[in-house]
């Protein structure tokens, strides 16, 4: 009896054992050494690195300078691009010129698109800081382009992108045109800061073509020794959005006419505050200058001309155009004539404030509708309010000395 009980506990126990997954597992030899999980240079850093220049790039890629880089030669410019998809970044290094003439620091040299530099310095070039003179839908972000013999960033073909930058102290004792940041049409230029760039010909801090966009910026400091230089805080061709900015002291001393903000036809500009533009200029002082047909909005000009040659003018703008809830004041006290604000014919003047202007508050062409406006302590005897014949006239404005 025992030995059948003992055998059928053997028989069972066999069984199970059969049954259990360890039964069925394969071989427990290894097939091989394992793979390698280590990363290759280019899959940790795919970008290629730029280590001294002059120094040419010739494919689509991504790029970046690995340390501060002060040009060897006097022959070639910085960096060149000769392709279209380029990402270029300082990594917040120096790309240093020796100030050799019309050498660039960064170029791109042809009609190539979609490329970006970013985030660093460029400093000491004898030409522009960055110069494309027909690359379009570039980006210029996050640089320091300063104390370059030329333009700060000059990208005058279209849809251009300038986010951010500073581009001050460039140009100097130059007898050519000279801009802080200059984009062509269809561009943006966003929170940047031009400051302190100069010549002895025209001078730009911002300079932007037809459809542009140039909101948020800081415009300052910015003149000409020249005795025909005309200064720009910032100017727009046609249909122009300048919103935003702030537009200060440019044009000191200036040998000619110096304008704040100057938009060509069929623009907006709306929100900006314009101050002490042109002090001491030889010519005729515009805070803001609007041509045919635009709109100016909710801006601020005030202590723009003082002590200038010419007529000045907080706001001025030509015929067909639209000025509305702006505010003028202390603009003037000049040899010509100085007023808060001035309208060329068939205008819309509304819900404006213009005092202590040197000869006037708001002078208007003919057949403009003004309403809702408020002058007063404007010099000259008080000529708050002028307007020419065809005008109609609310009697919502407030204004003493007031008519005609």
């Amino acid at each position: 009896m025992k030995k059948t009980t003992l055998l059928t506990i053997i028989m069972v126990t066999v069984g199970l054992l059969a049954l259990s997954p360890a039964s069925n597992a394969g071989s427990l030899e290894p097939s091989g050494p394992p793979g390698s999980t280590m990363k290759t240079l280019d899959e940790v850093e795919p970008r290629k690195p730029i280590s001294s220049v002059p120094h040419t790039i010739a494919d689509p890629g991504s790029y970046y300078l690995a340390g501060n880089a002060e040009t060897t030669s006097s022959m070639f410019n910085g960096i060149t691009i000769y392709a279209d998809n380029v990402t270029l970044d300082l990594m917040g290094f120096s790309l240093i010129g020796d100030g050799t003439a019309d050498k660039h620091g960064v170029v791109i040299e042809g009609a190539y698109k979609n490329i970006t530099i970013r985030n660093g310095t460029i400093t000491n070039w004898g030409g522009n800081g960055v110069h494309a003179a027909t690359a379009t839908r570039c980006r210029a972000e996050e640089l320091q382009v300063i104390d370059n013999t030329g333009s700060g960033i000059y990208l005058p073909g279209g849809e251009q992108v300038v986010r951010n930058c500073v581009a001050s102290d460039n140009g100097g004792p130059v007898t050519s045109e000279v801009s802080g940041i200059y984009v062509g049409d269809g561009s943006t230029v966003t929170g940047n800061t031009a400051n302190s760039n100069s010549a002895d010909d025209e001078v730009y801090g911002i300079h932007a073509d037809s459809g542009c966009t140039v909101t948020d910026n800081t415009v300052s400091g910015n003149t000409t020794s020249g005795a025909s230089g005309i200064v720009h805080g910032i100017y727009t061709y046609y249909g122009g959005t300048v919103t935003g900015n702030t537009v200060y002291n440019n044009g000191t001393s200036a040998g000619s006419s110096v304008y704040g903000i100057l938009v060509n036809y069929g623009s907006t500009v709306a929100g900006n505050t314009v101050n002490s533009n042109g002090a001491s200029a030889d010519g005729s002082v515009y805070g803001i200058f609007a041509f045919r047909g635009s709109t100016v909005t909710g801006n601020t000009a005030y202590h723009n001309g003082i002590s200038a040659g010419g007529d000045i003018y907080g706001i001025y703008a030509e015929p067909g155009s639209k000025v509305t809830g702006n505010t003028a004041h202390y603009n003037g006290a000049s040899e010509g004539e100085a007023y808060g604000i001035k309208v060329g014919d068939s205008c819309t003047v509304t819900g404006n404030t213009a005092y202590l202007n040197a000869d006037g508050g708001i002078r208007t062409g003919g057949y403009c509708l003004i309403d809702q406006n408020t002058t007063y302590q404007n010099g000259d005897g008080g000529k708050n309010m002028v307007y020419s014949a065809g005008s109609v006239i609310s009697v919502n404005n407030v204004a003493n000395n007031f008519g005609p």
